[in-house]
């Protein structure tokens, strides 16, 4: 069966980690929020992040020192993350990630991703 947004099934295999969510009383449900149908097929958000940082590493020539590698890694679940939920505050995309708001900045920026609203940010506007 194909993933959608309407797919219902009584359980739900990552094809990734093997992960399998299902409701206690065996009916139907929809698939996860933050799975995603790829080549792999059906995967959670947690292979999905993985596959992103793996591929971002591939990328990279083979004697490449490790922390070269850790930086792609890191630069790609950023690049990632914002992607998936670009209204989300640097912050809280930094939270996830493990890293900094300045970080997530830069990505928002090389992806020409604009910033949440101020709203959004938990600022409040200044009165003049």
């Amino acid at each position: 069966m194909s993933a959608t947004a309407t797919a219902t099934a009584t359980k739900w295999t990552c094809a990734g980690c093997r992960l399998t969510v299902s409701r206690m009383d065996g009916t139907q449900t929809a698939l996860p929020e933050d799975w995603a149908e790829t080549e792999q097929g059906l995967i959670c958000l947690l292979c999905r992040r993985d596959l992103a940082a793996e591929e971002a590493i591939a990328s990279a020539p083979s004697d490449s020192p490790v922390d070269v590698r850790a930086e792609l890694r890191r630069a790609a679940l950023i690049e990632f993350e914002v992607r998936r939920n670009p209204d989300h505050p640097d912050g809280v995309i930094a939270r996830t990630c493990r890293s900094s708001a300045p970080a997530v900045a830069k990505a928002r920026q090389r992806l020409r991703i604009p910033n949440p609203p101020a709203a959004a940010n938990g600022r409040k506007a200044r009165g003049r």
